[in-house]
């Protein structure tokens, strides 16, 4: 009876860790303080129905993942749950070790074989390990797939990562690492290594499926847009459902001067800090990051108060310096309300341009590479960062701009002369919604201008 009763607990707690029952907010975690850092991101997870806690109030956050665990997260986050719970148990996977898990992780079966049908195994794997700890390598390749990004991963296979141990990551992982970490997914550390085949802890898979949520709501036609609320209210008397039905109005102002308003519920959970709020405790004054999909709010974050208040300071002593000092965009500004830049010029003398720049999660991706004739120069990391940043800075570009008007003002800011430009092309993506395109060629005149909104997408 003892040996009965230790094995049901055991299944207990495995169906615990990933929200089968049992939701214990972040907040109330005893063990949260083991990995605070994470608290946001495991909060937003739990909130998702993607991670929950131990029937004793735990998270656990420094535990490794196992491969079945990753599975069914990526699973969930892909708003696959339910196809996950309707798959038959008597499905046959031919995998060597399938046995394992009919016997000791049936709940998960279902998961494994959206897995399968989603194509985020790799072809070569004959066995799924469910009990082998997940390392770093195996989940950048699997959330990479879970983004439906293989393609792009199969066409960097060549192209070595910016990593001092790059040897260490198995060659036919060396695309997914690649795309992860433009993705923003994964980073390496600080000593310049990625550890391939370090495990991931549960808070580090909580921070790693944050990341690629947003990127999977992108794929559905979501936006990011960052401000202040100037207004929000909700419809008297409407009745607050679980469904998140929309009943509500939220207007935020950018850091561009420009007012937008969005749809919201005001049962939409919100991440403040490391914890959860409703909607309709956002206050004026609150600033916010909103993801928006179809002119309605599907997520939203709390920016923390005093961050806020001490990047303003920051604003403020930068007016105060020589006008020859540059002042760089602060990470939520998105470089003057720009999520993605591209600009590719090849001008007369053999010469050409490259800048290439996102936001991620608050934090800026660049690369810069400027070329004439034998000589190349290329900036990578914050230098790359910097230099877009000054660049976009002077262009001083706005969404209201037309695709042409933006490229004149982005040639005076890298002082290129119209009469140098061979070939051209830009596109820019801004919080708002708006997209800018443009493509010239002077060879045979074309020219192709492409201006697009939030409802073009």
């Amino acid at each position: 009876m003892k040996n009965l009763k230790g094995l049901l607990c055991l299944l207990l707690a495995g169906f615990l860790i990933f929200g089968q029952s049992g939701q214990i907010m972040a907040r109330e975690f005893k063990d949260i303080q083991e990995a605070e850092w994470a608290a946001g991101y495991i909060t937003k997870m739990q909130s998702k129905k993607v991670l929950q806690g131990f029937e004793d109030g735990s998270f656990r956050p420094n535990q490794p993942v196992t491969r079945v665990e990753a599975i069914v997260t990526a699973v969930r986050l892909m708003g696959l749950d339910g196809d996950a719970k309707s798959k038959s148990s008597e499905t046959q996977l031919h995998f060597k070790d399938a046995d394992q898990l009919d016997k000791r992780y049936s709940w998960a079966k279902g998961y494994v074989i959206v897995a399968l049908e989603q194509g985020l195994f790799d072809a070569a794997e004959d066995k799924i390990l469910p009990d082998k700890p997940a390392s770093r390598v195996w989940v950048s390749s699997l959330l990479v797939k879970s983004l439906g990004l293989e393609e792009e991963a199969l066409s960097q296979m060549t192209k070595i990562p910016d990593f001092k141990d790059a040897k260490a990551i198995p060659a036919g992982a060396v695309g997914y690492v690649n795309v992860a970490v433009a993705q923003g997914i994964v980073s390496g550390y600080p000593d310049g290594t990625f550890k391939p085949n370090k495990n991931v802890t549960r808070a580090e898979m909580a921070a790693l499926l944050d990341r690629t949520n947003e990127g999977l709501l992108q794929n559905q036609g979501a936006i990011s847009v960052s401000g202040t609320v100037k207004e929000i209210q909700f419809s008297a008397g409407a009745a607050d459902s679980s469904n998140n039905s929309v009943q509500g109005k939220i207007k935020i102002e950018t850091v561009n001067k420009q007012l937008l308003s969005y749809g919201i519920s005001s049962e939409l959970p919100v991440k403040s800090y490391n914890k959860l709020i409703l909607a309709k405790q956002i206050a004026v004054n609150d600033t916010v990051k909103l993801i928006v999909k179809d002119g309605n709010v599907v997520e939203a974050e709390l920016v923390p108060a005093k961050e806020t208040v001490s990047k303003e300071k920051e604003k403020e002593k930068d007016k105060e310096k020589d006008k020859k000092t540059e002042v760089k965009p602060r990470p939520e500004q998105n470089a003057g309300g720009i999520e993605e830049f591209e600009f590719e010029a090849e001008l007369t003398g053999k010469q050409k341009v490259q800048l290439e720049y996102k936001q991620k999660k608050g934090a800026a991706q660049a690369e810069v590479e400027i070329s004439a004739k034998k000589d190349k120069e290329k900036l990578k990391g914050q230098q790359a960062v910097q230099y877009v940043e000054k660049v976009l800075g002077e262009a001083g570009l706005t969404d209201s701009m037309s695709s042409r008007e933006a490229a004149e003002k982005l040639m005076t800011a890298l002082d290129i002369n119209k009469d140098q430009i061979k070939e051209l092309e830009l596109k820019i993506k801004f919080s708002s919604g708006k997209q800018l395109k443009l493509e010239i060629d002077s060879d045979d005149k074309d020219d192709d201008d492409d201006e697009q909104d939030n409802d073009d997408k």
